[in-house]
């Protein structure tokens, strides 16, 4: 169930390289998340092209950019569960993304050509993510989205030893991130 924004300047992008960038996003956020990409997983993964008007509200160094360089400024923020993807998943993922920006606008992708475009991923906290009224954890969102199995190695000690630690440090019952 990840989410992608993805903030631009407002023309940086045709109709038609947005759905090429949707399409390929959406397969790179899909295996960073859950180790692969499915129908079911699809349906629940979304892509969000947010324009800002460059000649009111878009200013890097203190500076109003009214022109963007090649390949423009874009900032993609990732939103999935805490817990989804290992280190070297969300690693694989930035490269991801820039190989698909570069691609899609026929642009140098290697740093620092690319310096403009930043890649952030939010992990929400076990008990921060809620669908239809119901709070789901990774366990729920990787059942429902057919994630890989292999994830389940990966996510399920990990949410174990953050339980362990917040109750080792006295977090209260119900804290935020101290697992179901």
């Amino acid at each position: 169930m990840p989410l992608l924004r993805v903030t631009h300047q407002a023309g940086a992008f045709t109709d038609t390289q947005k759905v090429q960038l949707a399409e390929a996003l959406t397969h790179a956020i899909l295996v960073a998340e859950i180790g692969n990409d499915n129908p079911t997983a699809r349906s629940l993964a979304y892509v969000i092209f947010q324009e800002i008007d460059p000649k009111t509200s878009w200013f890097v160094g203190g500076k109003l950019q009214e022109t963007a360089p090649q390949g423009g400024y874009f900032i993609f923020d990732v939103v999935y569960p805490f817990g989804a993807a290992d280190q070297a998943a969300k690693t694989q993922l930035h490269k991801d993304i820039n190989d698909i920006v570069a691609r899609v606008l026929n642009v140098d992708g290697t740093f620092p050509n690319r310096a403009g475009d930043w890649v952030l991923i939010h992990e929400i906290t076990e008990g921060n993510w809620g669908v239809s009224g119901q709070t789901m954890n990774i366990k729920d969102i990787h059942a429902v989205t057919q994630g890989s199995p292999e994830r389940l190695d990966y996510f399920v000690p990990l949410l174990a030893a953050q339980k362990r630690l917040h109750e080792a440090h006295g977090y209260p019952v119900g804290a935020p991130g101290s697992g179901q």
